[in-house]
């Protein structure tokens, strides 16, 4: 049983989890059914995913704490994981069952994969409660992975627990990663995710992966929409569970890859979609009963879940993660407010993100966004670690690239020679160098507009020279000499 990843982009890959029943293509999500009354059966579920989850403590209660087969229960035969009860602990306070019995409990009825009985909170609870909880948390991790682990046929989790508390996330993250569990979750995120609190949410999931081994598969509890699953995926998570796709349909709301829609807000004669559901017009969904709608909603929001993880997937093989953030970033303020600000985190994302994929494509930027991103905080580290080959800089601002195969540097060169360091202005990246125009991406990108962290770096760079000869482009650094050239035949004069 293990965890292989076949392709990387920012801190998402896609990979196979083994399981003892088979193998999980992640990232992937697992859609809650309940073992007490599922109102979609299961055979639509798997035209969709080939996973579930349920929770063991209901079914538990349900058999009296008799050992019976899960699968053979939910008349289901692919993937099953389930949940320890932790969700009713965070609802009720707490639940009648031993942490260790129902963790065995969850490998006798033939779990592919289970959790340790955790303490949940929500995110509004104080902060000497949170730290109670996280410390139980991490004391029943323990007690589990050094008496229990070994003697499992099933994968295990740890979840790590702190909520918004982000130093005891961190702590806990470290914990439990020290552990060996093969798999390892976020708990606790739901009340942010109906509060469309986003940005918090995202915040926490990279504080967590700040904290834990790399290999470790990552899950990510009751995150269920089309909007989040692409930036979470993005800052290293792999799976996720979520009853959504049936809680949505009870209250007749329809997932859409960017939005929620509510039947009654709908004035077209059609939703704008093409699953089942779509092509019923919106008359005859609204003179439905109710459980005809909720069945048919609830298929449809599955068939929308499994395009957008499809979309992840592919983005990740395409290297196109962080281009597909842009366009979902504009959904929700929060959303867009956090892309913008990951530039606080970027020499993470930088660490995970691979070079170069095996089709490297050509990346589309945009100034707001743009800083965030790993790949002009690469450049700007592999150019500190050059050095000026004269004192004299000609820096020049055009459009052509490759930048050293434009007819302007051409001439520069041919006149300056190596008496002068001749160097680009990109409006993202910032100095280029002649040396390393042609690296991946700095001439394989297009941009638009100006990154104000561009020209803060070329201002830093340029700082080295005696002399800079600006053609194109203005450059007021105090204490340099710095000459503006009208023409390229001015460069003459001063070299």
């Amino acid at each position: 049983m293990a965890f292989e990843i076949s392709a990387k982009d920012l801190a998402g890959r896609v990979g196979k989890l083994y399981t003892k029943s088979g193998v999980i293509e992640t990232p992937t999500l697992f859609p809650v059914v309940d073992p007490r009354k599922q109102e979609i059966p299961l055979s639509i579920i798997k035209q969709y995913f080939g996973q579930v989850i349920t929770n063991s403590f209901f079914v538990y209660r349900l058999t009296g704490g008799r050992v019976v087969d899960v699968k053979k229960l939910l008349g289901w035969d692919g993937i099953i994981m389930t949940d320890s009860g932790a969700y009713q602990i965070l609802r009720y306070g707490t639940i009648d069952v031993d942490p260790d019995e129902i963790l065995v409990y969850q490998d006798k009825i033939g779990t592919d994969i289970g959790v340790i009985l955790d303490l949940p909170f929500d995110y509004e609870e104080p902060y000497d409660s949170a730290l109670l909880k996280v410390e139980e948390t991490i004391r029943r991790a323990k007690r589990a992975a050094a008496t229990l682990l070994d003697k499992l046929s099933m994968l295990v989790v740890g979840p790590i627990q702190g909520g918004v508390y982000f130093d005891l996330l961190a702590r806990s993250a470290r914990e439990i990663s020290r552990l060996g569990f093969p798999i390892l979750a976020i708990g606790s995120p739901t009340t942010l995710l109906e509060e469309y609190r986003f940005d918090v949410l995202l915040e926490a999931v990279l504080h967590v992966k700040a904290n834990i081994t790399r290999e470790a598969p990552l899950h990510l509890f009751g995150a269920g929409h089309p909007l989040i699953l692409p930036f979470a995926v993005a800052l290293g998570v792999d799976l996720f569970d979520s009853a959504s796709y049936i809680l949505y349909a009870r209250d007749n709301r329809i997932m859409l890859r960017d939005r929620t829609l509510r039947l009654d807000d709908v004035k077209t004669e059609h939703l704008p979609c093409s699953t089942k559901l779509c092509y019923k017009t919106v008359k005859e969904l609204r003179e439905m009963t109710q459980e005809e709608r909720t069945l048919l909603i609830a298929e449809h929001n599955l068939a929308v879940l499994r395009e957008e993880i499809l979309e992840i997937r592919q983005r990740i093989h395409e290297g196109t993660l962080w281009e597909y953030l842009e366009i979902k970033a504009r959904a929700h303020p929060t959303l867009y407010r956090f892309l913008k600000s990951l530039g606080r985190y970027k020499r993470l994302i930088e660490e995970y993100d691979p070079e170069t994929h095996p089709q490297p494509h050509g990346l589309i930027l945009f100034s707001d966004t743009a800083s965030s991103r790993p790949e002009p905080f690469r450049h700007r580290m592999r150019l500190a670690n050059t050095h000026p080959t004269s004192k004299i800089a000609i820096v020049l601002n055009i459009a052509e690239k490759p930048y050293n195969r434009s007819w302007e540097y051409l001439y520069v060169k041919k006149v300056a020679g190596d008496r002068a360091h001749v160097l680009f202005y990109d409006p993202v990246f910032g100095i280029v160098s002649e040396e390393v125009a042609e690296v991946y991406p700095l001439s394989q990108n297009e941009a638009e507009g100006e990154d104000e962290a561009a020209r803060a770096h070329a201002y830093e760079w340029l700082s080295q020279y005696d002399l800079i000869l600006a053609y194109n482009i203005d450059l007021p650094i105090l204490g340099k000499k710095v000459v503006k050239l009208q023409s390229l035949e001015e460069v003459s004069l001063y070299i």
